[in-house]
């Protein structure tokens, strides 16, 4: 996978594991579809952006100098598959590569927890999601606690079981909700939306 970034004011990002290069428009970028694109917020016209490295290869990145939950959302929405902070350690950039090349998405913790717990509880599940009526009341258990932004070893503890067995919960769910991760699944769920209350 070779990372086309795009050339800023800014300091270059750094990296041991993972070689840049930097270009200043789209078009000039010739790339295979799964390598990655990293675009910056201080570019005005990083929407455009994200759209135009989006019809090139499926791993476009989202750069930016503060987190802002609807700027990730929107880079979400447009094609983007992963979101970090430009000023980052080179560690995150390489976790971030590696999610991608897997075919996952990458927000970060921050964002992550906060979009969850955060938005309106009031759709009717059986309309938006069947799924949702086939799983058990301890696949819901196990989905409040995914919702709520805890880790496994977390909802383990919350529901007095063992973390191999709510490992094996977020497998079902996975699966029954057709998602390759805990981001998929969220989405899959329209819009990050907090349902622990509907369940």
């Amino acid at each position: 996978m070779k990372h086309y970034v795009m050339s800023t004011s800014q300091k270059s990002i750094d990296s041991d594991l993972i070689e840049w290069i930097e270009f200043s428009e789209i078009p000039c970028v010739s790339c295979d579809e799964n390598d990655s694109i990293w675009v910056s917020t201080l570019h005005k016209n990083w929407r455009e952006n994200i759209i135009a490295a989006s019809a090139k290869c499926r791993n476009v990145v989202l750069l930016t100098y503060h987190y802002d939950r609807p700027e990730m959302q929107t880079a979400l929405l447009l094609g983007a598959r992963g979101y970090c902070h430009a000023l980052s350690q080179q560690s995150l950039f390489e976790s971030v590569s590696r999610v991608l090349k897997e075919g996952g998405i990458w927000v970060p913790n921050e964002l992550y927890v906060n979009t969850t717990s955060a938005v309106a509880t009031t759709l009717d599940l059986k309309v938006k999601i069947p799924e949702i009526a086939t799983l058990t009341a301890r696949e819901k258990d196990v989905l409040t606690g995914i919702l709520e932004g805890l880790s496994n070893k977390e909802i383990a503890r919350n529901l007095k079981l063992t973390e191999r067995t709510i490992k094996e919960h977020v497998g079902s769910l996975l699966k029954k909700l057709n998602a390759k991760d805990r981001i998929g699944l969220l989405l899959s769920l329209g819009e990050f939306s907090h349902l622990k209350d509907a369940l």
